[in-house]
C-alpha cells in the first residue's frame, strides 16, 4: 500500500501541474482590442442564461455587454478595470471564474484529504487483522464441543 503512496502524489502533483499549464497556454495572449474584448467576454456570465458566458449567449443584455466591454477596451481601461467595472455593478457571481484561490484549492485539498484519510483507514484495518487472528487457534476441546453442537442442530 505504502509503495503506491508516493507514484499516486507525484500523479496528483503532475496532474496539477498540467492544468496549470493548460491555463496559462489558454490565455489569449493577443494584445489587440477586438481579441482582448473577446477574452474578457468569455470570461464574464450572461445575467440572463447564468450557464453561459457573454460571448456565447444570444441575447440582448449579452450583446449589450458585449458592446459595454468594446467600448470599455476602447477607453483604454485594462482587463482588471474593465472586470472590476462589471463586478461593481452585477457583484462577484458576473465571473465565471472565481477569484478567490481557496475555490481553486479546496476542491484539491478535500481530495488529497480523502485519500490519506482512506489510505490511514486502509493501512489500520490491516494491522488490526493480524491482530483479531487468535494465537493458538481452537482447542482440541473446543472443537469437539463445537463437533457436538453441530450434530444436535442437525437431528
Amino acid at each position: 500500500m505504502t509503495r503506491w503512496l508516493l507514484p499516486i502524489a507525484l500523479g496528483g502533483a503532475l496532474a496539477l501541474a498540467a492544468l496549470v499549464a493548460v491555463g496559462l497556454v489558454a490565455r489569449d495572449g493577443s494584445g489587440d482590442a477586438a481579441g482582448r474584448a473577446d477574452a474578457l467576454a468569455r470570461e464574464l456570465r450572461c445575467p440572463d442564461c447564468q450557464g453561459l458566458s457573454v460571448a456565447d449567449s444570444p441575447t440582448e443584455s449579452a450583446r449589450e455587454i458585449r458592446r459595454q466591454i468594446d467600448d470599455l477596451v476602447a477607453d483604454g481601461l485594462s482587463d482588471d478595470e474593465v472586470r472590476a467595472h462589471f463586478v461593481a455593478r452585477y457583484g462577484e457571481w458576473i465571473l465565471l471564474a472565481p477569484t478567490s484561490p481557496l475555490a481553486w484549492i479546496a476542491p484539491f485539498a478535500v481530495v488529497v484529504s480523502a485519500g490519506l484519510g482512506l489510505g490511514a483507514w486502509l493501512w489500520r484495518s490491516r494491522r488490526n487483522v493480524g491482530a483479531a487472528a487468535p494465537v493458538g487457534g481452537v482447542s482440541a476441546d473446543e472443537r469437539r464441543r463445537l463437533h457436538e453442537e453441530a450434530e444436535a442442530l442437525d437431528g
